[in-house]
């Protein structure tokens, strides 16, 4: 799908006498609110206002402050009346998975793409605007984060977003805020990760049992990639009444999406992309971290199995 062709029946499709949503995943990361920010502030220079929305919360001071920051305007989609003749546009979501909140939206799905930045990218491309030096650093910072600074899914497209963004952007302050994730509090959640961690034929797996936040376990699935004897890191822990769970892979054999996807499935939900994924177990599902452990293990012996 070429960006002009798509961006203008984008436009086509819209009205500007009903309501835009920009619907984010439940729980936006930097490239979903990076995206959301991308459209919204290309649609303003069309005339059609919008408003971006999710479905849960904002996690990490890292983000929240890149919100707060440059004043991204977001809402919970529970803080809404739903108004007869809503427009709604899906960015960085999966429509099957279910940390979508989901109503009716247009689509555009591109998996060759290693970040959905890059697809906002090209719309302002395929536009006659270029991006403002504030999108310019959001939309940089998406593909920064979803790419793990370009070492992770990258694509030409990404690689020709990040080019033609970086000169436009403020970098000094995207990395100010990109490096900026975690706390000194964080200290004994990590010393339990480790403390706890397993490793499986290239599997590590840790759970947290203090209450942390989806930001940190993240964290902590991209460093364990960096031990060498890890390609496929899952980090779980509670979170305000329910287990979050991130997965990292480097594996060319296991997508993270699947293997999260198989390991939660009878107990919760997950999804993602090849090389990074997430989930959710409620509580009254969750039995353990062994069984998750187990769980992992076995998804994983599946694909190798299905590869081989």
């Amino acid at each position: 799908m070429e960006s002009e062709k798509s961006f203008d029946a984008l436009l086509l499709g819209l009205s500007p006498d009903h309501r835009i949503l920009i619907q984010t995943h439940d729980f936006p990361d930097f490239d979903a609110i990076a995206s959301a920010y991308g459209l919204f502030c290309l649609f303003e220079t069309y005339g059609l206002p919008a408003t971006i929305v999710y479905g849960e919360e904002i996690q990490g001071f890292s983000l929240g402050e890149t919100i707060r920051t440059l004043k991204i305007p977001v809402q919970r989609i529970k803080d809404l009346t739903p108004v007869k003749g809503d427009q709604v546009i899906l960015v960085d979501s999966c429509p099957g998975n279910k940390n979508v909140t989901l109503i009716p939206a247009y689509r555009d799905i591109r998996d060759q793409y290693g970040s959905c930045s890059t697809l906002i990218y090209e719309y302002y491309a395929g536009s006659s605007f270029q991006p403002s030096k504030t999108v310019a650093t959001v939309l940089l910072m998406g593909i920064m984060m979803d790419t793990n600074y370009l070492t992770r899914g990258v694509g030409p497209a990404d690689l020709a977003a990040f080019t033609g963004l970086y000169f436009k952007a403020d970098w000094v302050s995207g990395n100010y805020l990109l490096n900026n994730s975690l706390s000194v509090t964080n200290v004994p959640i990590f010393q339990e990760g480790l403390e706890h961690m397993r490793v499986y034929k290239g599997f590590a797996f840790t759970f947290i049992s203090k209450e942390t936040d989806s930001d940190t376990i993240a964290v902590m699935a991209d460093d364990y990639l960096r031990f060498h004897e890890v390609a496929f890191s899952v980090v779980a822990g509670l979170n305000q009444g329910e287990i979050k769970v991130s997965v990292r892979s480097e594996d060319p054999g296991l997508a993270a999406s699947k293997v999260v996807r198989r390991a939660l499935y009878g107990i919760g939900f997950g999804g993602g992309h090849y090389h990074m994924g997430g989930g959710t177990v409620h509580l009254t599902n969750f039995h353990g971290p062994d069984d998750l452990y187990e769980r992992f293990r076995s998804a994983i012996d599946h694909y190798i199995h299905e590869g081989t």
